[in-house]
């Protein structure tokens, strides 16, 4: 082969390449604009398609690891293909921030509405313990996913993590609130740090996710009543 047509070959086959690159970013292009019309317009279908998803995605992180897992894995889980979840949803990450969201926004909420109630402080407390294992029941694999994967999200930059963060730490202050009124009321020991008191119930609560597992042998209610009794017993005053 000529200098002249080795020259003509490469130039060819870098407008394939180039034409390739145009075509791939044309077709992500036109999903993208396919997946959010969908997400404006919230057909009930694409609705339901979409969360059963997400809810998928979260069992196959809880196995695999956030890391590992890739959206082959959740494709192969919900039997289909890899390209068809992208009309639903842009990446692994999103999958992550949607299971993140739905399970902090519920969380936050009813830790609020248990602050504001008129009750003691121990009843907050045994109100608060009992909203904590029934999330864990009601958003499972959710809550795994959330905990487990909640010391590499508080690394990141991005805007998402750090509203995460913040989101976290608001339920923090609001359960550190309340163990503060406990012990300037006198309902709860002076003597107990606030912080030593919310750590402790944090560990015990939030420790579940390793070993409980819907319709196992004790129910929500029956976790969250022994373990209010046993922090109670501990850090109320008699």
């Amino acid at each position: 082969m000529r200098d002249g047509e080795l020259v003509t070959c490469a130039a060819m086959a870098g407008r394939v390449v180039q034409n390739t690159r145009k075509s791939t970013a044309q077709a992500s292009s036109g999903i993208d604009s396919r997946r959010k019309t969908a997400l404006r317009e919230g057909n009930a279908a694409y609705k339901a398609r979409r969360n059963e998803i997400i809810h998928v995605a979260a069992h196959v992180f809880r196995d695999l690891g956030y890391e590992a897992a890739t959206l082959n894995d959740v494709a192969k889980e919900l039997g289909t293909d890899r390209a068809s979840l992208y009309y639903y949803v842009a990446s692994k990450e999103e999958l992550l921030h949607e299971i993140v969201r739905d399970v902090l926004t519920h969380n936050l909420e009813a830790a609020e509405a248990i602050r504001k109630r008129r009750i003691s402080v121990p009843e907050k407390i045994e109100a608060l313990i009992t909203e904590m294992i029934s999330s864990f029941d009601a958003n499972y694999p959710h809550m795994y996913v959330y905990i487990e994967d909640m010391r590499r999200v508080s690394r990141e930059d991005s805007e998402w993590a750090q509203d995460v963060v913040r989101s976290t730490k608001r339920f923090e202050t609001i359960v550190m609130d309340i163990l503060d009124k406990g012990r300037r009321d006198g309902s709860l020991k002076a003597e107990i740090p606030a912080e030593l008191s919310a750590f402790s119930l944090f560990g015990m609560a939030n420790w579940t996710y390793r070993w409980y597992r819907p319709n196992s042998k004790y129910t929500p209610q029956e976790i969250a009543r022994v373990f209010a009794a046993i922090f109670l017993s501990g850090a109320a005053v008699s």
